[in-house]
């Protein structure tokens, strides 16, 4: 992933940073007429575009046209900024360098709205999402058991190339930094690299996850030439009998290709495996072999039942399974050359039992020594699984879902606007209001550094608001479940 963190020197003790940063947020953000100055540097003008934005490039030195109004924000802004800057003594060069990655400014600027508009809440809602998570096709090369997307023929109703291109110009009208490529096989769309090109014209980070079969060095060395941050390659098992059973065709030996033609290229690569009683065992080698081959983060995929996947939902890990996978990983942080993930929200509580952190399923800064202190304060703020407040997906046909793994339609791009679904869908109301979730989620001391897996809530209860299943402390309620 890209780096997002601040390479400070600073004086002050990680600890004492992370509690001043901590009442910053909620003190100062939070303070109703300092909201009232922020929603007036926030708000999109209609003459220049997105203020916050414009702001944050003029104070690393771009120029930019300003009205009036845009002109006080800035001045307010760079106030605050030369404030915050000079008091937790951040080197100036350093936040300039990251302020002109446009991912990163992007991602600053919705957060700074999301905070003007939502208030700084525990867990916190984004503007607009940071990332969308783009099944750009349904068409795969492969059969595997466990696809959400049940993926292989094209569907009649796919977005074609000049919909999907507006589609990239609509999510960056909305403010989104990142944007995941997914299907289906996204190596297998004829025009993928238009709208990979699309995606930097208009400044936004790119990233790919692909079965890497396609993954050849032409292939390697043009994501890498278009700036792709991250490709995230499935693998689902450490020898090739237990990979291509999963998978349906015999691969194993290309998906390893594809890798080391990631890796060769220059590309960060993580590897995603989606554990279940298949895989399970092997786990401890898929990660040495994940490092073996060069890859900086491995990702540990919760199994969830929908799409194809429903077929197979008798062979779902068991929450005691579960737990001692994700111990297992927490115990190994900061002492390998790989990143240790996992999309399973219990891992932030998991992680928090040692010396270690984990803010969501993308993140590898915490997991950085030096600065795990430093973000500790954001555990509660960004709080574990990030569907339907850091980001959303979109299907090959347009509609837009609040994750791959929750096939809700709330809009659809070609017709919605996704900044209107962003802020008004129920769906995503009810998935932020996690002291209305039923059961153990809605009253657990952990609900706002895990908050348990909606996608799983959906897949076994049909309801999103339902207690995560898949927790060690819901096993009574998984118990019922396979007793069924």
């Amino acid at each position: 992933m890209v780096d997002l963190a601040l390479n400070h020197k600073s004086q002050t003790k990680p600890k004492d940073l992370a509690e001043n940063m901590a009442q910053f947020v909620e003190i100062v953000l939070g303070n109703p007429l300092i909201r009232r100055i922020l929603n007036f540097c926030t708000n999109r003008c209609d003459s220049c575009g997105r203020r916050i934005d414009l702001c944050l490039k003029k104070y690393v030195g771009y120029r930019v046209r300003m009205c009036s109004k845009c002109k006080i924000s800035y001045f307010i802004i760079k106030t605050v900024l030369d404030h915050v800057i000079n008091s937790i003594d951040l080197p100036r060069d350093d936040i300039e360098t990251n302020l002109r990655n446009p991912m990163w400014r992007k991602g600053l600027s919705s957060v700074l709205e999301g905070i003007a508009k939502f208030g700084p809440k525990k867990p916190f809602t984004s503007n607009s999402p940071f990332l969308i998570v783009w099944n750009v096709t349904k068409v795969c090369n492969l059969h595997c058991k466990h696809c959400y997307e049940s993926a292989g023929f094209p569907p009649s109703d796919e977005l074609n190339r000049r919909e999907a291109l507006r589609a990239v110009d609509k999510m960056a009208k909305a403010g989104l930094a990142y944007i995941a490529l997914s299907g289906g096989e996204p190596l297998m769309r004829k025009d993928i690299w238009d709208i990979a090109e699309r995606i930097r014209k208009n400044e936004m980070a790119l990233s790919i996850a692909t079965n890497a079969t396609l993954l050849n060095k032409k292939t390697a060395k043009r994501l890498k030439n278009l700036d792709c941050s991250f490709v995230q390659v499935s693998l689902d098992g450490a020898k090739a009998s237990t990979h291509n059973k999963f998978r349906g065709v015999k691969v194993f030996k290309k998906t390893i290709n594809g890798i080391r033609n990631a890796v060769d290229a220059g590309l960060c690569v993580g590897i995603s495996t989606t554990v279940t009683k298949f895989n399970y065992e092997e786990i401890p080698k898929i990660i040495d072999l994940s490092e073996k081959l060069g890859a900086e983060i491995f990702m540990h995929y919760n199994f969830i039942p929908v799409g194809r996947g429903t077929e197979i939902a008798k062979f779902d890990i068991t929450p005691d399974q579960r737990e001692k996978l994700l111990n297992m990983m927490a115990k190994q942080i900061g002492k390998r050359k790989i990143s240790l993930l996992s999309t399973a929200p219990q891992y932030g509580r998991v992680c928090s039992h040692f010396s270690a952190l984990s803010l969501t399923h993308f993140d590898t800064v915490s997991q950085m020594r030096e600065f795990k202190d430093s973000v500790k304060f954001l555990g509660e703020f960004v709080g574990g699984c990030g569907t339907g407040r850091l980001y959303c997906a979109l299907d090959y046909n347009g509609d837009i879902t609040p994750c791959v793994f929750i096939p809700i339609k709330v809009g659809n791009i070609k017709k919605d606007d996704l900044l209107d679904v962003w802020h008004n869908s129920t769906v995503f109301h009810q998935i932020r209001d996690r002291e209305g979730f039923k059961g153990l989620c809605g009253t657990c001391k952990y609900r706002n550094i895990c908050g348990g897996c909606r996608a799983r809530a959906l897949g076994y209860y049909n309801d999103i608001t339902q207690s995560d299943p898949g927790c060690i402390f819901n096993k009574k309620e998984w118990l019922k479940i396979i007793a069924k």
